[in-house]
């Protein structure tokens, strides 16, 4: 209850600051409820991004499983909108997340990342097998970042009348590109 009433401050809010006394009055608690779990606004976020981080790791790693088996564009389709949907569905976090604690969010998003660089390798490895393993994880390592930052851009900041469906195409080429041409 406490963590759905933060999540629907943050959503209401484009600042993402929320308060104890706020997050209290939301959930209809008192503020000793929220101190009983919480010892902080900042306990909250993180519960909050720990969360993000395990829903979108979910929801990449099954996108990736399904890609195992699609021709590289379709793969690469599958992936990149899993991914944007993922940070779609999480925006009121990953935007206080970026905004005032990027370096956490950076950590908790290795954290995503790393288990997932084995499955990230399937799609490059198919389309370099002239790559060594040195200079396939360099690729992966580049293409998985970038693979983020679009993603979450599409996700965060798309302009409102901008077409969702070409972004997602538009990018999945260009990672397919990238992989390609390394």
């Amino acid at each position: 209850m406490l963590l759905t009433s933060a999540y629907e401050l943050l959503e209401r809010s484009p600042t993402g600051r929320i308060s104890t006394t706020a997050l209290a009055e939301h959930a209809h608690v008192s503020i000793g409820t929220v101190y009983r779990y919480f010892p902080d606004v900042d306990a909250v976020l993180d519960e909050l991004r720990m969360t993000a981080v395990h829903a979108i790791t979910t929801s990449l790693s099954t996108a990736i499983g399904r890609a195992m088996d699609q021709e590289p564009e379709e793969a690469m389709v599958t992936v990149v909108e899993s991914l944007t949907a993922a940070f779609e569905k999480h925006a009121a976090v990953l935007r206080v997340s970026y905004t005032s604690e990027e370096i956490e969010f950076g950590l908790a998003w290795a954290q995503v990342e790393g288990p997932l660089r084995p499955l990230g390798r399937i799609i490059p490895a198919r389309l370099r097998p002239d790559l060594d393993d040195a200079a396939l994880d360099d690729l992966v390592f580049i293409v998985m970042g970038a693979t983020a930052s679009l993603c979450s851009r599409i996700a965060l900041l798309r302009p409102r009348r901008s077409d969702r469906t070409r972004m997602v195409a538009v990018t999945a080429r260009m990672l397919l590109a990238a992989i390609e041409s390394a």
